[in-house]
This record gives C-alpha cells, sequence and structure tokens, in this order.
C-alpha cells in the first residue's frame, strides 16, 4: 500500500444501527479499531438514507458518509487512487460495488465481509423448513443454494474474505482452496458483571426480528419450550426484547410473557435477568446476543449453533441444549441453583475476554492494511469487456465533501 492509500472504504446496505442488531454492534466497533489504527473512514450506504443519530455518531468520529447514489459514484472516481482498503459488507452491497471499487481504486485491497456466510443459515433454515414439512421448503432451498453461488463468487473474485469463527474460515476455504480468509469477529467489552442475581426468576430473549432466526427463535421458546417449564416453575417470566417484532412474535404477550420491542439501554433488562435464553434453530456467524449477555454477568441457555463459533463449553461456560425439553430442563436448572449461575458466568466471562477483546481485531485489521499474508497480491478484476481508465475518466468531477 503506497503511503498516500491512507483511505478505508466502507460499503454496507445501511449506516450501523449499533443499538439495534449485533452486526451493526460489531462493524461500529471495527471502524473505531480502524480509526484507532489511523485511517480515515469512508461509508457508502447502499439504501441512500441515513438516519440522523447513526450518521452524526460517525461523523461526530471523523467518518465520511455519503448516501448519494451519484456523489458516491464521484468520491469514487475522483479519490480512488487513495483506497487503500475497501470492506464489502454483506453479499448484496458487494455484488453492486464490486466492479466500481475495482475500476475506481484498481490498486487497493477488497475484502468481502460476510458477516455472517448468509449460505450456511439459509442452508440451515431450507433444512428445518424441509424437515417440519413447510410449503416453502423448495423456496428457502433455492434461496439457499442461489446465495451460495453469490458467496462464493464474492470469495474467489475479491482479494480477502472475512469470517466471524474458524468453522466459517475452514468451510470456505474447503469450497475455495486459494482463497485468504481471515477470521474478524465481534468485539466485546470486558466483562460487566452484575452486582447481584436478580431476585426474580425471569427469563430474558434479546433479538433483531428483521433476522429470522430470531423470529422463529422467540416462537419456539414461548410456544414449546417455555409451557415445559411453566409445568415445573409456573411463577417464571419471559422477556422478548428487539426490534421489528412482527405480528408473530407479538402475538406471544400475555400474563407471563412481556413483548418489549426495543429498549435503548438494556442494562436495566439484563440486571432484571436471572437466564438469558438463546434458542436458535438455525442461523451462522457468531451470536452477539450470547457475548452480551456474558458481558453483563447473566448465565446463557442455548442450542449448539447459538454457541457455534465461540468456544463455548456446554457445561462448563453455558448450558446447551437441542430439543424443548432439554433446553427447558436446562433453564429450570439454572434457575433454581444460584451457585452454578454465578459459576458458568464467571468463566464465560473469562474465555470471552480472551477470544474477542478488541486487539485481537486490531491485528487483523493491521495484517489488512499492510497486505499480509506474505504474497498476497490483489487480483485484478476479472470482467470482461471493461475498461478501467475510461470508466474513471467518465465517472471524474470536482471533489465530494465526505462529512
Amino acid at each position: 500500500m503506497s503511503p498516500a492509500a491512507d483511505l478505508v472504504l466502507v460499503v454496507d446496505h445501511q449506516l450501523p444501527t449499533p443499538d439495534r442488531d449485533s452486526g451493526s454492534l460489531r462493524l461500529q466497533r471495527v471502524i473505531d479499531e480502524l480509526l484507532a489504527l489511523g485511517r480515515q473512514v469512508v461509508f457508502l450506504p447502499q439504501n441512500g438514507t441515513a438516519e440522523r443519530q447513526y450518521a452524526d455518531r460517525l461523523r461526530a468520529a471523523g467518518v465520511g458518509v455519503i448516501t448519494d447514489r451519484r456523489q458516491q459514484i464521484r468520491f469514487l472516481a475522483d479519490q480512488g487512487h487513495r483506497i487503500g482498503l475497501a470492506l464489502l459488507c454483506r453479499p448484496e452491497p458487494a455484488v453492486q460495488m464490486l466492479a466500481r471499487v475495482r475500476d475506481a481504486a484498481p490498486g487497493c485491497l477488497v475484502a468481502y465481509d460476510t458477516v455472517d456466510v448468509h449460505f450456511r443459515r439459509l442452508d440451515r433454515q431450507a433444512a428445518l423448513a424441509a424437515a417440519q414439512n413447510s410449503p416453502d421448503r423448495y423456496a428457502l432451498r433455492a434461496r439457499a443454494d442461489s446465495m451460495r453461488a453469490v458467496e462464493l463468487l464474492l470469495t474467489r473474485e475479491c482479494d480477502v474474505t472475512l469470517v466471524v469463527s474458524d468453522e466459517e474460515r475452514h468451510l470456505l476455504r474447503e469450497l475455495v482452496p486459494d482463497a485468504w480468509v481471515e477470521v474478524l469477529s465481534n468485539i466485546h467489552r470486558p466483562a460487566r458483571t452484575t452486582a447481584q442475581r436478580a431476585s426474580t426468576p425471569r427469563v430474558l430473549f434479546v433479538g433483531n426480528y428483521l433476522h429470522e432466526p430470531n423470529v422463529d427463535a422467540a416462537r419456539w421458546l414461548c410456544t414449546e419450550i417455555m409451557p415445559l417449564v411453566w409445568a415445573e416453575m409456573p411463577e417464571v417470566t419471559v422477556d422478548l426484547v428487539g426490534d421489528a417484532a412482527p405480528p408473530a412474535v407479538r402475538a406471544m404477550a400475555g400474563d407471563r410473557v412481556t413483548v418489549h420491542g426495543w429498549v435503548p439501554d438494556l442494562a436495566p433488562m439484563y440486571r432484571q435477568a436471572r437466564v438469558a435464553v438463546a434458542p436458535l434453530r438455525y442461523g451462522a456467524g457468531v451470536k452477539g446476543k450470547v457475548g452480551e449477555a456474558i458481558e453483563y454477568g447473566v448465565p446463557v441457555v442455548g442450542t449448539p449453533i447459538a454457541f457455534e463459533g465461540m468456544g463455548l463449553v456446554a457445561g462448563v461456560d453455558v448450558l446447551g441444549g437441542e430439543t424443548a425439553a432439554e433446553l427447558a430442563g436446562e433453564l429450570v436448572r439454572l434457575l433454581r441453583d444460584d451457585e452454578l449461575a454465578g459459576r458458568l458466568a464467571a468463566t464465560a466471562g473469562a474465555g470471552l475476554s480472551a477470544r474477542f477483546d478488541a486487539r485481537v481485531a486490531r491485528g487483523v485489521l493491521d495484517r489488512l492494511l499492510n497486505r499480509s499474508p506474505a504474497g498476497a497480491a490483489p487480483r485484478q478484476a476479472s470482467s470482461p469487456g471493461v475498461d478501467s481508465k475510461s470508466s474513471i475518466a467518465t465517472c471524474r468531477t470536482a471533489s465530494v465533501s465526505v462529512g
């Protein structure tokens, strides 16, 4: 990377909303680390909007935000030579912008940031639908297969692919053996252990409901898992917290279930919770809800998919199960055993701090900025019929403000 190529370009479907979803929180913390490494960052949201509070947060940190598509193209034409690293987040924005970035900044390192490997999540959703003989099982299978083709294309065509777990790194390396794949996972702060265990038996589920696995998990929790818990502990209540709850989730509200919707500060919810639950039946990546609960010192019960990629050991750091009966049994066990709850929270917190510290992410970003591993040079765009020089010349205009 030349000394002048000091700019990092970030492309995603929208500005990060770190108080609303885990993927945004991860991206916000990645941007914070890039700024700490002395890089200028410019963000191009592909939905063309910028909610004021989220745009203001980025701009206050020194990040340029360009929402207008024409201005984005002008910026690339004028400032492409300054881009040393481009982070193209999620499949659709990455596909949309890959050629434009290649044409305008042929010398930059292009990274496809999966956020999670989407086709793995969709594969699991399709498998669940098939097992349930769901009427949309073939549509889901087609969607998963299409996403697999898109993501493997991006893995082949981008210089480096970013995943959030070693499991996903191994998966992509098996499918694209010559790919450069790096693990850039969630960044968690040191554990914020609660002062004391909540006195009331409350179970907490947190999730953004625009993410389909969370809708399925909330419904499964309330319709199949909790009735087994209530048979033994009828006094237990459930708090469902998260943005964009659809009617299927709102319908779960009742005497023992409260649907809170989006909560700006989750600390009070965690202080009131005896147990956090993550009954995810499909998904991919690393689950922010699990790490966040551990940060607050709340023990977690969940499925193997919920703990995937986190290095958490069932019975040591968390309690796990695959069926409704297994999860209900572990919830009852943990609600009744304060000593077990304290031990799980302590061991999980120590592991979280070691594996997801900001220094780990900073090391990965430093390797990207310095184009490691050795010999990993940017690959040239393979699209036929594209003349990079003429494309840049056509788009060249006056400088665009990135404030």
